[in-house]
């Protein structure tokens, strides 16, 4: 109910480090992504930070959660339009808009680019000159470890039946109408039945992406029911079905509705002394 600014400050913060630290843009297609910071301890207790050029396929949620904050947080006035113009958004929500579309086409291209249609579980961005010769992906990623088909997979080949990228869909056609996300969640759909269905009932893990006669896991992952296909059903579904206005999703695609506190709680980032 934008009743408690703290949280909007939270997340201002929070995206303004994501973009300072995290993001950066592949060779080839200068796609956007998000490295890894990977604490290194030093002598007298200093903490260095590396950079690990891995994006997980739960990465994928941070697409959307920039277009809903644009939106929302990032509203210049009362009224938003679908798409947003220009002049409805902040500074800093223009700058998430752009970076929101940018990361939902980047993971898109991890699933568009292998053999099943399906993202592995992990990817990693080449850096010119990394010398990277890995057997799958292109010239912007690649799945580490990769081998030729008849070879066994590495465990980051794999497409668990995760929900980010199709939650991120379904947010991006909520808050732009563009009939794009839908063709893609279709696309994913499809691959999913076609890959991951298992003839007895059920859906299953796929243990390589890039092997279309690859092995499944005996097992279906419990987010499968309770977020990837309610957002594939929600991307179908018309827009009174569960409005943004109206309901949160939270990170369990449970719906919680908006409300106005009875009580209002005086909190604060600053921090202060006794």
């Amino acid at each position: 109910s934008k009743s408690e600014p703290v949280y909007r400050e939270m997340y201002a913060d929070a995206m303004t480090a994501i973009h300072n630290r995290l993001l950066q843009k592949s060779p080839e297609n200068n796609l956007t992504y998000a490295v890894e910071l990977i604490p290194a301890a030093r002598r007298r207790g200093r903490v260095d930070w590396n950079t690990e050029q891995r994006q997980d396929h739960i990465a994928c949620f941070i697409g959307g959660s920039l277009l809903l904050g644009a939106t929302t947080s990032g509203a210049s006035g009362p009224v938003v339009s679908v798409p947003p113009l220009d002049e409805e958004l902040t500074e800093s929500a223009r700058r998430d808009w752009k970076t929101g579309l940018e990361f939902i086409d980047t993971c898109m291209d991890t699933y568009k680019r292998t053999a099943t249609g399906l993202a592995a579980d992990v990817v990693h961005f080449r850096r010119r000159g990394d010398g990277e010769t890995f057997y799958s992906g292109n010239l912007d990623w690649f799945i580490k470890g990769s081998r030729p088909p008849q070879r066994p997979p590495p465990y980051d080949a794999r497409y668990m039946l995760r929900p980010e990228t199709v939650e991120s869909l379904f947010l991006a056609y909520r808050l732009t109408g563009d009939e794009i996300y839908r063709q893609h969640g279709w696309d994913i759909f499809q691959s999913i039945e076609k890959y991951c269905r298992v003839e007895s009932g059920g859906y299953a893990t796929i243990l390589n992406v890039d092997d279309v006669k690859s092995k499944l896991e005996d097992k279906m992952e419990p987010f499968f029911l309770s977020e990837t296909l309610k957002y594939l059903f929600l991307l179908f579904s018309d827009s009174t079905v569960l409005p943004l206005n109206k309901y949160v999703l939270n990170t369990e695609a449970h719906p919680l509705p908006i409300f106005t506190p009875d009580t209002k709680r005086e909190w604060s980032t600053t921090l202060t002394s006794s």
